[in-house]
């Protein structure tokens, strides 16, 4: 059965003079814009993104019960042939699924002038047999490009404004997601303490945090879940409590928790739990010392956190820092972010990311921590893991940022960058405004 049905065709001449219009140009995903800038043919190819999405509204904001903003939640990418295909975030997906959507089909024809887009919205007894139609009637399109091969992208503000959701009206606190922060020690209470405070800061519905009994809630909103620690440590006698906890949440494992080998067990064992999680530093640690590949991760390792995992000395990643998140990517089938001047986030498609915010007064103790929190923030809404990632570490970059120029780079620590956190939310809904501003005013000028 056919649930929705969208057309879509453009003039390229005429998408070329909106996209030199301010701000235009951050409606697009990275990996369009990489895509265009590659392929040789930017005009054609960014046209075919925009009537992408248009196709894609036209069929499915009939389902929706909020279809604002789901425009340019559409992503076009390619398949491994360069035929066309439409990515959508984990949200809208399931959303679709609920109403019965099975898959997605786009087809894409060019011609000198024009781009037409068509989208169809199947639901599961045709979308087999629709797709395998389409692959055999489609010839392959673009010469597949490996968005990731050269230089990544860089994240500005307008690119991260871009990325930023909004808020649905009818939502409530589990539309928002539930984070479990699981760390701590007798030496570093803090470290999850940041990590739980900077979730809830970031936009989490709900966040809890598992530590040992010295280890107080550093919020009223901050669900404390106390557990049985020996010496001061986790160890394996709470593994079965965080079994029981972490189901329908995205727990952040790692922040000061110990490196006492019951306690790499545990953090080996919590790395593998099914749904998406980040990983962070005493986890890294875990992982480095058990060979465990974790599953459905974000992982947050500095240079010589790095080190570790991949058998170098930090000094050897930082004479290569892309290719050594590159390497980590593939190697551990995650997300993830080399910490660090213009951090780097990589995902094993080959996508890459360069970071443009953050100064050296972030080089703090608990930076890493509060970057941790805000990742899982992103990933327990509902955010791809590689744009969690990206989006959260130019977030933090942004909060140091402004802690900076009040506090002076000198002076700020790292409650600093959480405290700073809605006025980078500020900041970005203003160049997300911008953007929409300048958008409205190409079409009536259109």
């Amino acid at each position: 059965m056919v649930l929705g049905i969208g057309v879509d065709l453009i003039e390229k001449a005429r998408l070329a003079g909106w996209v030199t219009k301010p701000g235009a140009g951050s409606r697009f995903t990275a990996a369009e814009l990489a895509f265009a800038e590659k392929s040789g043919r930017a005009a054609e190819a960014l046209a075919a993104a925009f009537a992408a999405k248009e196709a894609f509204y036209k069929a499915a904001a009939h389902l929706l019960a909020d279809s604002r903003g789901i425009f340019w939640q559409a992503e076009l990418w390619r398949d491994v042939a360069g035929r066309p295909e439409v990515r959508l975030p984990q949200a809208l997906q399931a959303e679709l699924a609920a109403r019965g959507v099975a898959d997605v089909l786009v087809s894409l024809t060019h011609d000198r002038e024009q781009v037409c887009c068509v989208v169809l919205l199947v639901g599961d007894e045709q979308a087999g047999a629709a797709r395998q139609a389409l692959a055999e009637l489609s010839p392959p399109g673009f010469t597949p490009l490996n968005i990731g091969a050269d230089a990544p992208v860089e994240v500005t503000a307008a690119l991260a404004a871009g990325w930023l959701p909004p808020r649905p009206r009818g939502a409530y606190k589990g539309t928002f997601g539930h984070v479990l922060a699981v760390g701590g020690s007798a030496n570093y209470p803090g470290a999850p303490q940041m990590a739980a405070l900077a979730a809830l800061k970031a936009g989490a519905g709900l966040v809890t945090l598992a530590a040992p009994s010295n280890v107080a809630s550093p919020a009223p909103e901050v669900i404390s879940q106390q557990l049985t620690a020996r010496n001061g440590y986790l160890d394996m006698g709470a593994l079965p409590a965080l079994n029981a906890l972490a189901p329908g949440k995205t727990p952040v494992i790692g922040m000061g928790l110990g490196r006492a080998a019951e306690t790499v067990e545990l953090a080996a064992r919590l790395a593998v739990l099914p749904g998406h999680k980040v990983v962070d530093a005493d986890g890294l640690y875990a992982l480095a010392e058990t060979g465990v590949k974790p599953a459905q991760a974000v992982l947050t390792p500095h240079s010589g956190e790095m080190a570790r995992l991949l058998g170098l000395t930090p000094a050897e990643v930082e004479a290569d820092r892309l290719s050594a998140v590159r390497q980590a990517a593939t190697k551990f089938n995650a997300v993830v972010v080399l910490k660090g001047a213009r951090t780097l986030t990589a995902a094993p498609d080959g996508r890459c990311y360069a970071n443009s915010s953050g100064n050296p007064g972030m080089a703090t103790g608990g930076s890493g921590d509060v970057l941790a929190g805000i990742i899982g923030a992103w990933l327990a809404q509902g955010m791809e893991p590689w744009r969690a990632a990206a989006f959260g570490v130019y977030l933090h970059g942004l909060a140091g940022d402004l802690a900076a120029a009040e506090l002076t780079e000198y002076a700020m620590s790292a409650t600093d960058i959480i405290k700073y956190l809605p006025a980078a939310y500020k900041r970005l809904l203003v160049v997300r405004n911008n953007n929409f501003n300048a958008e409205n005013a190409a079409k009536v000028g259109e």
